[in-house]
């Protein structure tokens, strides 16, 4: 099976079922008639931006439509509605509180698409920090941030 297929069942599957190892993953995949070995499993998780929560794998979410605007939300986007709580400011930081074990993917997908004004992040277990060039920095991107959590 071509690795771009491969891949996308592991997405799909992730997203659907809550998987704890790869060795659950190597079978749902021979379910379905694809034989992959763990290091395989791991290069495909890796390259899917996949991680490893208290409740399994995790993998950013696919944008969906957005049925206000009529346009796609980008990853980021459609990760914070899927896992933020709020989006608060504080000095020139932004705090993103999601749901517990959450923090890291939302983290990652901050850090992938690393919006004007950002420098980084630092996530812990349902918490995001991301790092901004200054207070006006931080005001705007809490606002941005904010306004994607509530469309939905």
């Amino acid at each position: 099976m071509p690795r771009q297929r491969r891949q996308h069942l592991i997405a799909q599957y992730l997203r659907t079922h809550q998987v704890t190892s790869q060795e659950e993953l190597a079978l749902a995949l021979a379910n379905a008639g694809e034989i992959a070995t763990q290091a395989t499993i791991s290069r495909d998780l890796a390259a899917l931006g996949a991680l490893k929560g208290p409740g399994g794998y995790l993998v950013p979410e696919a944008p969906t439509a957005a049925p206000s605007t009529g346009r796609e939300p980008s990853a980021l986007e459609a990760t914070l509605r899927r896992h933020a709580v709020w989006v608060r400011q504080a000095d020139a930081l932004v705090v993103i509180r999601t749901a517990p074990g959450h923090a890291s993917l939302v983290g990652d997908v901050l850090d992938r698409a690393m919006p004007k004004g950002g420098v980084g992040t630092i996530a812990g277990d349902d918490t995001v920090f991301l790092a901004t060039t200054s207070k006006t920095a931080a005001g705007k991107l809490t606002r941005h941030l904010h306004a994607a959590l509530l469309e939905s």
